[in-house]
C-alpha cells in the first residue's frame, strides 16, 4: 500500500505541472481565446471634429452635417499552428481619419430677360482694382513693338457686343474688376498672350473646377469655330495653372468673379508676339469676333435657361487644412 501510495502521490503532483502549464500558456495568448475588434469609436470621434461645417455647407436630412464613412475593416492572417480562435480585426492602413472634403450647395438661380453674356476685355481698367486684388495692378498684359494687349482684348469685345446684339443677345463689356456674383448665360475672358521671343503661336483656353457642368460645352463650342475661323493652331501644351485658376471665375476665394452657376471660360486669342498671329488680331480681328461669337451662339442654342440655371449645384470644396504644430 505504502507502495502505491507513493506512486499516486508522483502521478497527482505530474498532473498538477501539467495543468499549470497549460493554463499558463493560454495566460500568455489571449489573442486565441477570445475575439478583438480594433475599436472604431476613437476614429470616428476624431472625423466628426475635423468636420466643422461651415455656414452654408451640405448637411444630412437629420440635420447634422454629413459625415465621413467609418474606416474599413480587414482580417488579419489566421496565428501560426492552425488555430481556431476568431480573428484578430485592425483598422486598414488606408483607413486613417483625415479630413475630408466638404459639399456645399449653391441654391439655383432667377435670370430672367433676354440671354445675357458677359466678355472681359483683359487688362482693361485694371488701375481700379480694389486691395484685394492689388495682385492684379502690375499684370497689365503683354505688349510687342508698342502693341498693347489690352488694346487688342477691348476692340475684339467690343466686335462681340456689335455682332450679338442684333442676335436678342445683352452684352456687357466688362473690365479686369468685374460685379460681384456676376450671372449671365455665358461668360468669355479675352486675353492676347505672349513669349518674348516670337516664336509661339495658337489660342488657348481653360476653365476652372468646382463649377457648372457646362463650362466643358462652352469651353468645345467657341474652340470649334474659333479654330476654324482663324486657322490658329490650338496651343494646349502651354494652358497654366494661372489659367485654370483664373481670378475672375474664382467664387470660392474671390467676391468679383462669376456667379458659380454662369459658364465661364478664358481665350488667349493669339500670341501678340508672334506676327502671324498679331496680324490677324490686328488687321482682321472681325474674323477673331465672329469666330468667337459662332461658338458662344451655338452654345447658347443648345443650352437654354432652364438647362442651365434649373438645378442647385452641389459642389465640393477642398478639405480643411489642419493646421501644422509649431515646435
Amino acid at each position: 500500500m505504502r507502495g502505491s501510495a507513493g506512486v499516486l502521490l508522483v502521478l497527482a503532483a505530474a498532473a498538477a505541472v501539467l495543468v499549470g502549464a497549460i493554463v499558463g500558456q493560454q495566460a500568455l495568448r489571449p489573442a486565441e481565446s477570445e475575439p478583438l475588434l480594433a475599436s472604431t469609436a476613437e476614429p470616428a470621434a476624431e472625423l466628426s471634429s475635423a468636420m466643422d461645417l461651415p455656414e452654408g455647407a451640405l448637411r444630412g436630412s437629420d440635420g447634422s452635417g454629413m459625415q465621413a464613412p467609418l474606416p474599413a475593416l480587414t482580417a488579419m492572417p489566421a496565428p501560426a499552428g492552425g488555430a481556431t480562435a476568431a480573428p484578430v480585426f485592425m483598422a486598414a492602413a488606408t483607413a486613417r481619419p483625415t479630413a475630408t472634403p466638404l459639399l456645399t450647395r449653391v441654391p439655383k438661380p432667377t435670370l430672367s430677360g433676354p440671354r445675357r453674356v458677359g466678355i472681359q476685355a483683359g487688362h482693361w481698367l485694371t488701375q481700379n482694382a480694389p486691395p484685394e486684388l492689388r495682385r492684379l495692378l502690375t499684370q497689365t498684359g503683354t505688349s510687342w513693338n508698342g502693341i498693347n494687349e489690352v488694346t487688342i482684348n477691348l476692340d475684339i469685345a467690343e466686335r462681340l457686343k456689335e455682332i450679338l446684339e442684333p442676335q436678342g443677345i445683352v452684352v456687357d463689356v466688362l473690365p479686369t474688376v468685374i460685379p460681384p456674383g456676376y450671372l449671365a448665360d455665358a461668360f468669355v475672358a479675352l486675353h492676347g498672350d505672349g513669349d518674348g521671343t516670337g516664336a509661339n503661336s495658337g489660342y488657348k483656353m481653360a476653365f476652372s473646377a468646382r463649377r457648372t457642368p457646362h463650362e466643358a460645352a462652352l469651353m468645345d463650342a467657341i474652340k470649334a469655330h474659333y479654330g476654324a475661323a482663324t486657322g490658329l493652331p490650338y496651343d494646349q501644351f502651354r494652358i497654366s495653372n494661372q489659367m485654370r485658376g483664373y481670378y475672375a471665375m474664382a467664387w470660392t476665394s474671390n467676391k468679383w468673379s462669376t456667379a458659380p452657376h454662369t459658364p465661364s471660360v478664358i481665350l488667349e486669342m493669339g500670341y501678340v508676339s508672334h506676327d502671324r498671329d498679331r496680324d490677324l488680331m490686328l488687321n482682321r480681328p472681325e474674323v477673331v469676333a465672329g469666330g468667337i461669337a459662332e461658338g458662344i451662339i451655338r452654345f447658347l442654342e443648345t443650352h437654354p435657361r432652364e438647362k442651365l440655371f434649373g438645378q442647385d449645384l452641389i459642389v465640393q470644396l477642398p478639405a480643411p487644412r489642419t493646421p501644422t504644430p509649431r515646435n
